[in-house]
């Protein structure tokens, strides 16, 4: 009996140390395949096109919960900052907090183009994503010294 309770518990170890394996080796994948993307790129003009993006701050419209203004930079090029005027799903309340904690916490984030104006937003090293439709962008441009 003992040993039949001894060999469970390490078959739920090992499936769980696969189970665990299997999810990094998806999130980096993901990781991978995001910045594979954007390497194509020479001179990206919008923000949907940068490796990654940092979220600075999430403003919701008074008049329309359902849409909100990203205020983006390129961490590596910290000049080069971007506006996104974004809309959400009327009944989306799950990516306003998310994209705030994201700003809280300087999280790595991997924009991605997808069908016609719809965008999405991967926190890297993660699978928490935001969908959003982008309405408008406002590029800054990085001063060359």
């Amino acid at each position: 009996m003992i040993i039949a309770v001894a060999l469970t518990a390490v078959a739920l170890l090992v499936l769980a140390g696969l189970a665990w394996t299997a999810r990094l080796v998806q999130v980096g994948n993901l990781d991978a395949l995001s910045l594979a993307e954007k390497v194509a790129v020479p001179e990206p003009a919008s923000a949907l096109d940068w490796p990654e993006l940092r979220v600075r701050a999430v403003v919701r419209q008074p008049t329309e919960q359902s849409v909100i203004l990203l205020d983006v930079v390129w961490p590596t090029h910290p000049r080069q900052a971007a506006t996104l005027l974004l809309a959400l799903a009327r009944d989306d309340v799950r990516s306003v907090p998310l994209l705030s904690e994201w700003c809280t916490n300087h999280a790595s984030v991997a924009p991605r183009r997808l069908d016609g104006a719809e965008l999405e937003l991967r926190r890297r090293q993660s699978t928490d994503r935001v969908r959003a439709l982008l309405m408008a962008e406002d590029v800054v441009p990085a001063l060359r010294a």
